[in-house]
């Protein structure tokens, strides 16, 4: 599974539960980057900070948060 599958599924899950203003600001990021490592960056960005400012919505995508941050390896190397 790609990390834009998780991601697809954290947006699923952010929708599923009226999480609106998280995931819009993730797509702000997805949309301010303008290739797929910038991409993923600019979103992992917004994951991080959703995990220290909002907790408990961070712990319904934790999963896919985990596997999006183990791809940063396709990325570094």
């Amino acid at each position: 599974m790609s990390w834009m599958d998780d991601l697809y599924v954290i947006y699923q899950k952010l929708d599923a539960n009226s999480c609106q203003e998280v995931k819009t600001e993730i797509i702000k990021a997805q949309l301010n980057g303008c290739s797929d490592g910038t991409i993923y960056y600019l979103v992992l960005q917004q994951l991080v900070k959703l995990k220290r400012d909002k907790a408990p919505v961070y712990e319904l995508i934790k999963g896919e948060v985990e596997n999006i941050i183990h791809a940063q390896h396709a990325y570094a190397h």
